[in-house]
C-alpha cells in the first residue's frame, strides 16, 4: 500500500461508513421516538400510499358509525312519539267502545266528545311538534332521508317515515256521539256513527303500527350496521398497524447494532487518521 500524506483514502472510507451509519441511527431513533415505521413516503413509497388509503377508510368507517348512530336516535325519536299516538288512539278506541254503554247519560256523551277531541289535538300536537334537530319527523315531509353508511359514496341507506296527522290517520271526527236525543239522532244511528269511528280509529292504529313496524326494522338495519363498520374498522386498524407501526423490539435490535458500529468506525477512523504518520519514519 502507497504511503501519502495528500489523500487518506482509508481515512476517507471509515469517515463515509461512519456518515451512513449515522443516517440510519438517525432514522431509528426517529422511528422509536414517533412510534411510525413510514415517517415520510420516501420511507416506502408503496407502504405509505397503502396506509394513506387504509386511513381515509378507517376515518370515513368511523365517520359512517356516528352517521348511523344519528340515524337510531332519529328512528328512536319517532318511535317515542309514536308510542304516545297508539296510546292516544287506543285510549280513543276505549272511549268509542263505552259510548255504546246503554248507561251512559247525554252529559257523559259531552265529556267523553271532549276528551275525544283533546286526544285528537294531541295526536296533531305529536306530528307538528316532534322533530331532531329541527327536522320535523312525523307531518309527512321527512322523505327520502339518505344515510351514508360506509367510507364510499356508494354506501347509502335511504328511509322515510310516513305523516301522523289527525288527517292522514283520518281522525276527522266530528260531533258523531253527542247528538244522541239531542237533535233527533236515533240509537241505530248512534251505534252506526260508533261503529264506523271505531273502524277509522282501527285503520289509524293499523296505520301508525305498520310505520312503527317498517322504522323498526330500518332501526336494526342500522345498529346492524354500526356493529359491522366496528369489525371493519378495528381489522382495517390492524392491517395498517402492520405496514405503519414500529416493530419496537427490532428497531431497538437495530439501534444497539448501529451505535456499535458507530463506535467501532470510531476507532477505526482513530487508526486511520494515524497511518500518514508513519511517512515521518521514512524520513528520519
Amino acid at each position: 500500500m502507497a504511503l501519502n500524506i495528500n489523500t487518506n483514502i482509508t481515512s476517507l472510507l471509515a469517515t463515509q461508513a461512519m456518515e451512513a451509519n449515522g443516517k440510519s441511527l438517525a432514522k431509528t431513533f426517529e422511528r422509536l421516538i414517533t412510534g411510525s415505521r413510514l415517517n415520510r413516503a420516501g420511507d416506502d413509497p408503496a407502504g405509505f400510499s397503502v396506509s394513506q388509503r387504509l386511513t381515509a377508510k378507517i376515518r370515513g368507517s368511523n365517520f359512517a358509525v356516528r352517521n348511523a348512530q344519528d340515524a337510531v336516535s332519529v328512528t328512536q325519536v319517532a318511535d317515542a312519539a309514536m308510542q304516545e299516538t297508539s296510546n292516544s288512539l287506543q285510549k280513543m278506541r276505549d272511549i268509542m267502545v263505552s259510548v255504546g254503554n246503554p248507561s251512559v247519560t247525554a252529559s257523559d256523551r259531552i265529556a267523553m266528545q271532549s276528551e275525544l277531541e283533546g286526544l285528537i289535538t294531541e295526536i296533531q300536537r305529536i306530528a307538528t311538534g316532534t322533530n331532531f334537530n329541527g327536522k320535523k319527523l312525523l307531518n309527512g315531509s321527512y322523505n327520502g332521508q339518505r344515510v351514508l353508511i360506509g367510507a364510499e359514496v356508494t354506501e347509502v341507506l335511504s328511509f322515510s317515515i310516513g305523516g301522523l296527522s289527525k288527517e292522514a290517520l283520518g281522525m276527522v271526527l266530528g260531533d258523531t256521539i253527542v247528538s244522541f236525543n239531542g237533535s233527533g239522532l236515533t240509537a241505530e244511528e248512534l251505534g252506526q256513527n260508533i261503529s264506523t269511528n271505531i273502524a277509522r280509529i282501527d285503520a289509524a292504529i293499523s296505520s301508525v303500527s305498520a310505520i312503527r313496524a317498517k322504522l323498526g326494522a330500518v332501526q336494526n338495519r342500522f345498529n346492524s350496521i354500526i356493529v359491522g363498520l366496528d369489525s371493519l374498522v378495528t381489522a382495517t386498524s390492524e392491517s395498517r398497524a402492520r405496514i405503519l407501526d414500529t416493530d419496537m423490539a427490532a428497531e431497538a435490535a437495530e439501534m444497539a447494532k448501529q451505535q456499535i458500529k458507530q463506535q467501532v468506525g470510531a476507532a477505526i477512523l482513530s487508526q486511520a487518521n494515524q497511518l500518514p504518520s508513519a511517512v515521518l519514519t521514512l524520513l528520519r
